[in-house]
């Protein structure tokens, strides 16, 4: 009886076990919806660099609001460290024709740049370094 007793606690732990553990695809979409949730938050902290409202934020706007307190913490809690604030910008806007940042580009570069990098991240920047370095061997090599 008591080996029969085992048996039946064995299979209901093993059940419960395997109720307890999140699906792989709720988990996904809580990581989703978790990750919309912050850019709309980031969105609205950043809403106020486009002070004329243009759709593009200049540096003196970005400079702006850098430069307040309650926005570095604000962006420091959603994991965004911005210590180089003129670096960023002159990256971001030296992907565009104008000296100014698209305000939803602005947003998203925020978003991919939260957290550590990842090993794809790195990958990605060798590839690409890999890549400009085999064209400029290309345009200098007689």
């Amino acid at each position: 009886q008591i080996a029969l007793l085992n048996i039946m606690t064995g299979v209901f732990v093993e059940s419960a076990m395997k109720l307890a553990q999140p699906d792989r695809n709720a988990l996904a979409l809580e990581q989703r919806k978790s990750h919309m949730k912050d850019a709309s938050d980031l969105r609205e902290v950043l809403r106020h660099l486009d002070v004329d409202l243009s759709g593009s934020v200049s540096w003196e706007e970005f400079k702006v609001v850098m430069s307040d307190p309650k926005v570095s913490s604000i962006l420091e809690v959603m994991g965004l460290d911005i210590k180089e604030a003129d670096i960023l910008f002159d990256m971001l806007r030296t992907t565009g024709d104008k000296d100014e940042v698209d305000f939803d580009f602005l947003v998203d570069a925020c978003m991919r740049m939260k957290g550590p990098a990842s090993s794809l991240d790195l990958s990605a920047l060798t590839y690409k370094t890999d890549m400009l370095y085999n064209r400029l061997e290309r345009t200098t090599s007689p």
